[in-house]
């Protein structure tokens, strides 16, 4: 059994302009087309597909939309199909899942399906990343910005908005092989190659070998910030001296002052001096696709 999932909020718009479409291939197969009301009810409706006994769940939207869908189908046995309709798409892109409508829901039915690693801290999973400090002042940019922004530029719009403004935090990260201290602009821990619409934070991640890369940025000026950043794209930033990778399994992350965290570019919760623990989920989730 199969059935589809559609936020139509999706990319600005782009999951209600996709959804006659949708319906009519859904028609074509089928299956039922579920169209969500909000975040929380795209978890609900993946917990009720895994209920239902789905063998597959096809999900139209963005890495947000992916993000709270994980959520539902995390450690079950129904895999989930993606229709790229977002801003970043960086999990499909990683996938490679195709980018028309028509090409991603005949993958969704027929591709292979894999299990991937998920990344855990309390009761969240997530596929991409998870971090806080200045890469979540621009998540959380994006996610409450202008929706005039479409695609990476409104990430590039978030970076250049928030080198004016962020002061980077004094953390301690701790992980599976030392302690690193100090002011820092950022600690994101990857599991997915890249996020923010194309951004290679750490290009050797795998989301099959059972380890989260682990993403240290030293704090440094704005000039140098300005400079690093668009190396990042085709991670050339990596061997910078500022810029340290660390392969794990666990990370601890504490703050000295309460700031957000973000995952797949979704607010998860806040970080803070007590700190927060991420660690590895083994092939958590079935997916159609070909991970790396």
């Amino acid at each position: 059994m199969i059935r589809f999932l559609v936020n139509p909020s999706a990319g600005g718009g782009k999951g209600l302009t996709a959804l006659p479409q949708i319906r009519q291939l859904a028609a074509a197969a089928g299956s039922e087309v579920w169209v969500s009301r909000d975040v929380e009810d795209l978890t609900r409706l993946a917990k009720k597909a895994v209920e239902e006994g789905a063998a597959r769940l096809v999900v139209a939207g963005g890495d947000g939309t992916f993000h709270h869908v994980e959520q539902g189908l995390a450690g079950s046995e129904c895999a989930m199909g993606l229709v790229p309709l977002g801003r970043g798409n960086d999990l499909p892109r990683t996938l490679r899942v195709p980018d028309t409508v028509e090409e991603a829901v005949g993958f969704a039915l027929t591709g292979p399906i894999h299990s991937i690693d998920l990344g855990r801290v309390s009761s969240y999973c997530f596929a991409g990343y998870c971090g806080v400090g200045f890469d979540s002042e621009v998540a959380g940019y994006v996610h409450s910005g202008s929706r005039v922004l479409k695609g990476p530029l409104a990430y590039v719009v978030g970076v250049l908005r928030n080198v004016l403004f962020y002061r980077s935090p004094m953390a301690r990260v701790e992980h599976d092989g030392g302690v690193i201290e100090g002011a820092a602009l950022f600690a994101t821990v990857v599991n997915c190659r890249s996020f923010g619409g194309g951004m290679i934070v750490a290009p050797d991640a795998s989301m099959t070998d059972g380890l989260l890369d682990l993403v240290v940025v030293d704090d440094i000026s704005r000039l140098e910030l300005l400079r690093l950043f668009p190396k990042v794209y085709s991670g050339k930033h990596v061997g910078h001296p500022a810029v340290e990778i660390v392969r794990t399994k666990k990370v601890h992350i504490s703050v000295d002052r309460q700031m957000r965290m973000f995952s797949d570019g979704e607010p998860m919760l806040e970080v803070d001096q007590q700190g927060v623990t991420i660690e590895i989920w083994p092939a958590a989730l079935r997916v159609v696709g070909l991970p790396s």
